[in-house]
């Protein structure tokens, strides 16, 4: 077995049921474009089978590379598979990289560049991109060391050096609730001295994903649980800057008041809002019941016209029927007027052979 120091940083992938990400997060460690680095996997007892198979083919890919080791333990949690991913290491310098991360290619180098040139720095942090169900950066102030005692905001994805994990005796696994086990480790780099640099670039690839681990830590009970451990283990640091503590606690309190404040407000006002856009909702339905009962007046003299139009041209019909009657009178008046003349004709030419006759006969 080669000693620890034999390489320059060792890349430590735990995976715990993550298989479906693994293969990912392998290949950003793969790219690096740093000259001496192992990566070690370690299999914290997945019971899904797609991982178990995926890390078997892994296994197998790059069984003829002497700087990928896998390891396959029980599952001991996120502290446990960290802490025997880095016993199994032989690195100087220890990047923890989640399943379901990724890094980028020069993290390792400018990382280990900073280590190598600033011995009193023990935790370089970089800034991160958004993958997943997010997108956009994620940028972390520059340290500060009382502010980190508020909340964590150095992200586990961290290039530090292997004695910070020695100093602290790494990982806490006793927290009985995953998530802030990084936080507490670098609590106690800051108790033994260590510094802390940011490099103001995204470095590493953060995935966020419904259901995370992190998500459990935002649990009222838990939360509650995990900061009272935090604060016992950590007491005389907590006393010593006790001040601080509590006045920007209060301070974040007070801002959340104000906040939520501005947001009743808010809501007060989108309440009245909203009253007078029903009141003028009802006045529009008044109005437009009224607009409908013209119109429905409006149809009803409508309709009263066309009757009266379909009455008119009823009595069109019958005046022309009227007018062809009395044209038939007429025409059969004219008639009887040439029959008559006709009779009166036939008279009058016997009545002139009668006088003919008489006349003749004297």
């Amino acid at each position: 077995m080669l000693p620890v120091g034999s390489v320059k940083a060792s890349i430590v992938i735990p995976c715990y049921n993550h298989g479906h990400y693994l293969t990912e997060a392998l290949a950003s460690a793969l790219s690096s474009d740093f000259d001496d680095y192992e990566v070690i996997v370690v299999d914290d007892g997945s019971t899904d089978e797609s991982t178990l198979c995926i890390i078997e083919e892994l296994k197998s890919r790059f069984s003829e590379k002497q700087n990928v080791i896998f390891i396959s333990q029980e599952n001991k949690g996120l502290a446990g598979a960290r802490n025997n991913g880095i016993k199994a290491s032989k690195g100087e310098y220890i990047l923890p990289l989640d399943a379901d991360n990724k890094i980028r290619p020069h993290y390792l180098k400018k990382a280990a560049a900073l280590l190598d040139n600033n011995p009193d720095i023990g935790v370089v942090y970089a800034y991160a991109k958004y993958i997943g169900e997010k997108d956009g950066f994620w940028e972390f102030p520059a340290f500060d060391a009382r502010r980190q005692l508020l909340g964590n905001y150095v992200e586990a994805c961290s290039v530090f050096r292997r004695s910070v994990w020695e100093d602290c005796g790494g990982y806490d696994p006793n927290m009985g609730i995953m998530g802030y086990e990084d936080w507490d480790l670098w609590i106690g780099a800051m108790e033994r001295g260590w510094k802390f640099h940011l490099i103001k670039e995204p470095l590493f690839e953060y995935r966020v994903v419904n259901g995370s681990m992190i998500g459990a830590c935002n649990v009222p009970d838990n939360r509650r649980h995990l900061i009272k451990y935090i604060c016992n283990k950590h007491r005389d640091l907590y006393i010593k800057n006790l001040e601080y503590v509590v006045a920007e606690r209060d301070v974040k309190l007070l801002e959340t008041f104000l906040y939520i404040s501005d947001i009743e407000g808010a809501f007060r006002r989108a309440e009245t809002h909203i009253e007078n856009l029903d009141t003028h909702i009802r006045t529009l339905e008044e109005t437009s019941r009224l607009s409908g009962e013209h119109i429905r007046n409006l149809d009803e003299a409508l309709h009263a016209k066309d009757e009266h139009i379909r009455s008119l041209e009823e009595g069109w019909h019958a005046k022309d029927a009227h007018i062809r009657n009395l044209d038939e009178v007429l025409h059969a008046k004219d008639e009887h007027i040439r029959s008559l003349d006709a009779a009166l004709n036939e008279r009058d030419a016997d009545l002139n052979k009668i006088n003919r006759e008489m006349l003749l006969k004297d």
